[in-house]
C-alpha cells in the first residue's frame, strides 16, 4: 500500500475556488470519463473524484491557470489515471503458457503445492534489492541477454551475472525444497 500524501492546507479562498471548479467541470469531466473508459463506464465517477483529488493536491500550481488551461489539465490527469487503472487491472497469468492437460492425477494438492512454490518465489524476489529484482525480471521474465541487461542498466555483464547468481542462490536457499532447479542453469544464456 502506498503511503498517503498529506492533503495540502488550502486557504478559504482556494477551497472556494476548488468547489466552484468542481461544480463547473464535474459533469463535463464525467462525460469525458465515460468516453475514455467505454467498457467500464460504471467507474467514471470514481475516476472523476480521483482526478479532482489530484487537483486539490496540485491546486497551488493549477489554481493560477486560466479556465481553459485548467480544463486541459483535468482531462490530461483523467486520461493518465485511466491508463494507470488499465495497467493495474492487466493481470499477468504466469501459468497460461504452460501446456497442461488435466488428468485424474491432477488433483487439488498438486495445484496447491504449485501455488505455494510460486508465492514463495515471488516473496523471495520481492525481498531482493531493486536492481537484483530488475535483473531477474529482465533475464528470466523477458529473456534478455546478460549483455542487453548490462547495457540497459549501465553496469558490466559480470555484475549482471553476479546478481543472477545471488538471486538463484537466494531462491534455492528459501524455496529450493519446493521448486526443482536446473543445476546447469548458470551456464545457460537466453536467446537474444
Amino acid at each position: 500500500m502506498e503511503p498517503s500524501v498529506p492533503r495540502p492546507k488550502l486557504t478559504k479562498r482556494q477551497r472556494e475556488q476548488v468547489e466552484d471548479f468542481y461544480r463547473q467541470e464535474a459533469d463535463d469531466l464525467y462525460r469525458y470519463a465515460r468516453c475514455v473508459l467505454r467498457d467500464r463506464a460504471s467507474e467514471a465517477w470514481d475516476l472523476v473524484q480521483t482526478t479532482f483529488q489530484e487537483a486539490i493536491l496540485a491546486w497551488r500550481d493549477v489554481g493560477p491557470y486560466g479556465r481553459d488551461e485548467r480544463r486541459r489539465w483535468l482531462r490530461r490527469v483523467l486520461k493518465n489515471k485511466t491508463i494507470d487503472l488499465r495497467r493495474k487491472q492487466d493481470v499477468i497469468h504466469l501459468t497460461d503458457d504452460i501446456p497442461h492437460s488435466p488428468s485424474r492425477s491432477d488433483d487439488v494438492g498438486d495445484r496447491v503445492e504449485f501455488w505455494i512454490a510460486l508465492a514463495g518465489c515471488l516473496r523471495v524476489i520481492e525481498s531482493m534489492p531493486s536492481t537484483r529484482q530488475e535483473v531477474a525480471f529482465l533475464v528470466w521474465g523477458e529473456s534478455w541477454t546478460t549483455e542487453r541487461v548490462a547495457k540497459h542498466l549501465g553496469v558490466t555483464p559480470s555484475t549482471v551475472r553476479g546478481h543472477l547468481r545471488e538471486a538463484r542462490r537466494q531462491l534455492r536457499a528459501e524455496v529450493g525444497h519446493l521448486v526443482p532447479f536446473i543445476d546447469d542453469e548458470e551456464e545457460q544464456e537466453p536467446a537474444p
